[in-house]
Formats: C-alpha cells, sequence, structure tokens
C-alpha cells in the first residue's frame, strides 16, 4: 500500500480500527459481566434442546388459548424430576457415607483384625513363619493405627467430602455456587421455553449455510443431546437401579452409596460396575463366609452390566452418533473432569456437534466448489 492510497482510505481504516476496538473492548465487558450466568446458561440450553420435542407437543395439547402455560408447566415438571429427588439423593448419601466411615473405623479395632487374621491363618502362615508374629500384632496394630487412623477424624472426612463434590460438581462452590447456579438454570430454561423459537431463528439467521443445511444441522444437534441424555444417563441409572436392588438381597448396609458409585463408575468402558461387585462380592464370600450368595451377586450383576453395555446402551447412544465408543470414552472423562458432572453430558455433545458441523461444512464446501465451477462453464 503506496502513501496516495493510504491517504486514501485513511478514514476507513481508522474507523475500521476504532470499531474493532470498541467492539473488542465491549466483548470483554460482556464477558465479565455475564461469565457468572455461564454454567447456567450451558445446563439451561442442553436441557431446553432435550426436552424440545416434549415442549412441542405440550403446545399442541393446550392449543394456542393456554400455550402461555406451556413453559410454567415444563419448569414446574424438570423441578419436581430434578430438584426433590436431587435433595434425597444427597442427603441420603451424606447419611450413608458417615456411616460408611464409621463402620471402616471399627472394623480396624484390635479384635477384629485378630479375627480375621486368625480366620485366614493360612494365608498369614504363607507371608510370615515367624513364631512370634501373634505376640507383634497389638505392637504392630497400634503402629499402623497411630499412623493411618486420623485418616477417619471429622476433618479428613470433610476433606474426602469436599474433593468428592468437587469431582462431581465441577468449579461450583457449595453449596452457594449449586443454588445460584440452579436457580439462574431454571429462570434462562423458562426463557428458553417462553422465546426458543425468536432465539432458534436468530442463531440460524446469523450462520453463513443454506437454510435446508440449517435446519438438518439443528434437527443432528438436537438428535445428539437427546441420544446422549438417553444413552449416557438413562443406562447408567438403570446400571445403579439394579446394582442396588442386587445389594439389598445380600443385607449389605450403605447400598444407596454402592449404588450411586456403581451408576458413576458404569460410564467408564471395561471396568463399569465391576469397581462396586467385584469387591462386594469377595467381601461376601471371606468376611461373611457365604460363597453361594457371593457368586450369585456377582454373577447377576455382571450379567446386567454386560447386557445394559453392549446391547441397550448401543442402540440408544453409539449407532446413533455414528462416533467411535473410544471417543465418547474419552469426551465423558474428560468433561467429567473439566465441568463435573454436568461434562458427562457437555463432553458427547460437544464432540458431536464439532463433528456435525464438520460433516456439513464439507457438503457446504463441495456444493460452493461445484456451483463456482458451473458458473465459470456458463
Amino acid at each position: 500500500m503506496n502513501g496516495s492510497t493510504f491517504s486514501k482510505y485513511k478514514n476507513q481504516i481508522f474507523l475500521t480500527v476504532v470499531i474493532a476496538t470498541i467492539f473488542i473492548i465491549s466483548s470483554l465487558l460482556v464477558y465479565l459481566i455475564f461469565k457468572s450466568y455461564i454454567w447456567s446458561a450451558i445446563i439451561a440450553a442442553i436441557f431446553y434442546v432435550a426436552t424440545r420435542k416434549i415442549h412441542k407437543k405440550l403446545i399442541k395439547m393446550l392449543g394456542a388459548k393456554f400455550q402461555f402455560l406451556s413453559p410454567w408447566i415444563m419448569v414446574l415438571v424438570l423441578l419436581n424430576i430434578i430438584v426433590l429427588p436431587s435433595i434425597f439423593i444427597i442427603s441420603t448419601l451424606l447419611n450413608e457415607t458417615v456411616n460408611f466411615l464409621y463402620l471402616i473405623r471399627l472394623s480396624f479395632g484390635e479384635d477384629k483384625i485378630i479375627q480375621t487374621l486368625i480366620r485366614f491363618s493360612a494365608i498369614t502362615d504363607f507371608v510370615t513363619d515367624s513364631e512370634f508374629f501373634w505376640l507383634k500384632v497389638p505392637i504392630l496394630y497400634r503402629e499402623f493405627i497411630g499412623q493411618y487412623i486420623d485418616i477417619f477424624n471429622l476433618d479428613s472426612i470433610y476433606g474426602l467430602l469436599k474433593s468428592s463434590s468437587g469431582t462431581i460438581f465441577g468449579s461450583l462452590d457449595l453449596p452457594t455456587g449449586i443454588i445460584f447456579n440452579g436457580f439462574f438454570a431454571f429462570l434462562l430454561l423458562f426463557f428458553f421455553y417462553k422465546e426458543g423459537n425468536r432465539i432458534e431463528r436468530w442463531v440460524f439467521s446469523t450462520l453463513p449455510f443454506p437454510k435446508e443445511m440449517e435446519d438438518k444441522i439443528g434437527k443432528r444437534v438436537e438428535a445428539a443431546v437427546q441420544t446422549v441424555m438417553m444413552g449416557n444417563i438413562l443406562v447408567s441409572i438403570l446400571q445403579g437401579i439394579f446394582l442396588y436392588f442386587m445389594i439389598l438381597i445380600t443385607g449389605l448396609p450403605n447400598s444407596f452409596l454402592y449404588a450411586s458409585i456403581g451408576t458413576f463408575s458404569s460410564l467408564i468402558p471395561v471396568i463399569g460396575t465391576g469397581v462396586i461387585w467385584l469387591p462386594l462380592g469377595l467381601y461376601i464370600g471371606f468376611i461373611d463366609a457365604n460363597w453361594l450368595l457371593a457368586i450369585f451377586f456377582m454373577i447377576g450383576s455382571f450379567a446386567a452390566y454386560l447386557i445394559l453395555e453392549n446391547y441397550v446402551k448401543p442402540k440408544l447412544l453409539d449407532k446413533k452418533l455414528k462416533i467411535h465408543p473410544f471417543l465418547i470414552f474419552l469426551s465423558l472423562i474428560g468433561g467429567l473432569k473439566e465441568f463435573g458432572l454436568i461434562g458427562v453430558i457437555i463432553g458427547p455433545v460437544a464432540l458431536t456437534i464439532i463433528i456435525i458441523i464438520w460433516d456439513f461444512w464439507k457438503i457446504f464446501r463441495e456444493n460452493a466448489f461445484y456451483s463456482s465451477e458451473s458458473d465459470k462453464s456458463v
């Protein structure tokens, strides 16, 4: 660009720089203002897309006269489905976690340790052939307790619960973060139900694709979110429910706690609910000396995991998304690590949206190429 050209377009360049600077500063200010609502917006958007079809059917059922009630009905139904069970689940988990840690502390009593060693004397003889081993047991026990019993004091329990909640809820502060984000998520969800059509039209009007392609993108994204919700959450809940009833049959305490852990671990391929039913089955066999019940429990739990994981889940998730299961697993783990529990949904949805947009971008590019070639030939 020579001097004459620069002086000619000087005002335009200056105006462009000013507008770009104002836009960048305004964008930063908007981000700082609304960054507290990002979590709420993500959660609300996911639930809106997942329940969009149900909302449309509800509007048709209510008719034009009463369709203004549809946002209120949807939000109230979701509140009853999510909030009330969550209060029960959290309170039950806290009670059973404290009870579980208390039972562990009791199991480390000197009498319990000695009884266990006597019961498995063959293993003890295999480990050591010292004639004075049983005389050293009380001394070894006191040394062990002195080093590790602090794990089960109140401060350690609080730290354990806090770190666990951090894994589950991500970066949300407890309890204010959950209450704040939950309130605004439902507020935004109400707004999405009320103004959803306008928001969708605005979003698609900004996309640089033909209208037909925009409709296909919207439908595939909606189907992907619904599939992820059904495939991940529904199957995981079914895994946890079946494991809960299997634990109830064994008569072991804290069944809800074990089933909840199994629900989360079922998201991990291959391992799945085995992190719960295998140790519990071995406990029933070795400690309770009831191998018949232990084998029944382990086989039943393993069979349920295989059926749900290999037959039910692929029909709901893998085949519909057309994504390799290993990529889905990585997106689950990455989402869980970065965003907490809601990352189980965000991870696969983000991966699916990228793949969908990439597929449509290839189609759009090919269409643009062929159209330009035809224009040249004409």
